[in-house]
């Protein structure tokens, strides 16, 4: 039974596996709630974490669900989502069979990564591109 929230645990996990990761040639940083880089061009963004417990036989767990933002400013003349499809595909190997250090006393017994929506936002000279991944766990 794992009564403790279990939030810093995957946070830092999900951080050590995509802060720094080099696609195509460059490298991206990963920040915990909001940007503190000036104006960084692409990051990777953990902007939302929600528990809720979960009781089974097995005892007290929690699902967490933490969203993962991962954005892309771009010149408008340069308005490609290419790379913000490389920055997907990065996340989505690097957070694949995801699990926690044995030291934090929490398993991981379920773990689902989905892409759950798109958002583009345009300046007068740049634009934004956002793509919004979530990734579910059931750990106890």
């Amino acid at each position: 039974m794992n009564t403790m929230n279990p939030d810093k645990y995957i946070r830092k996990e999900i951080y050590d596996r995509i802060h720094n990761a080099e696609v195509d040639g460059i490298v991206v940083k990963c920040y915990d709630s909001r940007v503190t880089a000036n104006d960084p061009e692409q990051y990777f963004l953990i902007s939302t974490q929600l528990n809720q417990p979960n009781r089974t036989k097995c005892g007290r767990g929690w699902i967490n669900s933490t969203e993962i933002q991962i954005i892309v400013r771009r010149p408008k003349n340069e308005g490609t989502r290419v790379f913000l499809d490389n920055l997907v595909n990065e996340v989505l190997v690097e957070l694949d069979e995801f699990s926690l250090p044995a030291i934090t006393g929490f398993k991981v017994n379920l773990d689902d990564l989905t892409i759950d929506n798109e958002i583009v936002e345009e300046t007068k000279s740049e634009i934004f591109y956002t793509k919004i991944l979530r990734l579910e766990t059931t750990v106890n």
